[in-house]
């Protein structure tokens, strides 16, 4: 029996390797770098993603007379993204990142390796990608020329402006490249492109479960596919797991301070540097809401703390944050406050996690609020979103 068993296992082995083997096909990239400076003496090619499709995981070449010459195989049938540097650490920080496919491509770098076009019938994918990314092209030539500017290394206001609109431009990256995919799944360079961005931690676990399931059929059963298959089941593993741990430690950092019991006093100085205290606000309806400039889940709750202020504060309603914002950043505090257009009580120590009033109210997390009654009674707690907009309406009913 286990001779049989041995036998049949060899037999499938076989035919794996003959269709690893069928999927192998060649490449070669001709390369010439005119008007340089300093011309490399020798380039190193490596997987941008790494997904184990060249044959070769590294491989270099020598630069003689202005070119160089790469051959190998990719050990499936599709485009990859490849980098040529100068140094194989750094990667296209001192070179270039290029889609390349079977056949012939031909890359000619004028004046620095990243200034280049490929040509040849293994380009095609390339092509594809510019395509691609033409849309942001354009934004991404006008950053790079003002970050170059004698102008941006003196002023502050467009270094922020300059990292405002990269931080959009990666945005509006991604929703191409995912736009581009969902439109032509079938092109070169989309299972590659899924590859890339499924590996991203910008898309959306539907986005990301969207591009899989256009993945062809015929790609599913090579490297790249399995690669692309494995990625995201791993991934989903991850996100499972990470989710569970962040609920199981939201409810270990969740304030013991119970519902029914009175509120601590706070007494803290406001931006001005003026004492400001809770029990000023003593017969309103009082949100102690500790925050602070430098936490993301804070600030995209904000704006729904304006909408119930702005609705109920003629009510008898009011805020009071408590930011654990430090010296370091007390400016970024003080600009969150009018970016966010946070119009009520703001207090502070400056002093991050060893704020009194934190420690007072078993803070351990943030986001997270108290809601105080006319008494001083704690009758909620980490009201957020919609549970905010409903304990606020059965309050004033």
């Amino acid at each position: 029996m286990k001779t049989i068993f041995f036998s049949i296992y060899t037999f499938l082995l076989c035919l794996t390797c003959i269709q690893v083997k069928a999927q192998t096909v060649a490449f070669q990239i001709d390369g010439k770098l005119i008007n340089m400076a300093q011309t490399p003496k020798k380039l190193y090619l490596t997987e941008v993603v790494n997904a184990g499709v060249l044959s070769k995981a590294l491989d270099s070449a020598d630069v003689n007379n202005g070119e160089y010459h790469f051959k190998g195989a990719l050990t499936a049938d599709e485009a990859i993204g490849v980098s040529i540097a100068t140094n194989v650490k750094t990667g296209a920080s001192n070179g270039i990142n290029v889609i390349i496919d079977k056949g012939q491509t031909t890359i000619v770098s004028d004046g620095i390796l990243s200034n280049f076009k490929a040509t040849g019938n293994g380009a095609g994918a390339q092509i594809q990608f510019e395509l691609m990314k033409k849309g942001t092209k354009e934004e991404s030539e006008a950053i790079k020329k003002i970050a170059g500017s004698d102008e941006y290394k003196t002023d502050k206001e467009l270094q922020a402006e300059v990292q405002k609109r990269s931080m959009s431009l990666v945005g509006k990256t991604i929703f191409d490249m995912y736009n581009y995919v969902k439109s032509n799944p079938t092109a070169r360079i989309s299972p590659y492109t899924t590859l890339f961005l499924i590996k991203l931690p910008f898309l959306s676990p539907s986005g990301k479960d969207t591009l899989v399931q256009l993945l062809p059929q015929k790609v599913r059963n090579d490297k790249l596919g399995l690669a692309i298959l494995d990625t995201h089941e791993r991934n989903k593993a991850i996100q499972d797991s990470s989710s569970k741990a962040t609920i199981a430690n939201e409810l270990a950092n969740m304030s013991k301070i119970s519902i029914g019991s009175k509120a601590q006093e706070i007494k803290q100085n406001n931006p001005d540097g003026k004492a400001e205290t809770l029990s000023s606000l003593k017969g309103k309806y009082v949100l102690v809401d500790f925050w602070a400039s430098w936490c993301a889940p804070c600030r995209a709750e904000n704006p729904n703390v304006v909408k119930a202020f702005k609705k109920y504060k003629d009510r008898g309603f009011t805020v009071m944050g408590v930011s654990l914002d430090g010296q370091s950043t007390k400016a970024a505090w003080i600009k969150a406050i009018a970016n966010d257009g946070l119009a009520w009580t703001q207090v502070s120590e400056l002093n991050g996690w060893k704020n009194s009033a934190a420690a007072s109210y078993d803070v351990k997390s943030i986001p997270q609020n108290f809601l105080i009654d006319p008494n001083g009674v704690v009758i909620g707690k980490n009201l957020r979103g919609e549970d905010l907009n409903q304990k606020l309406a059965q309050v004033f009913k």
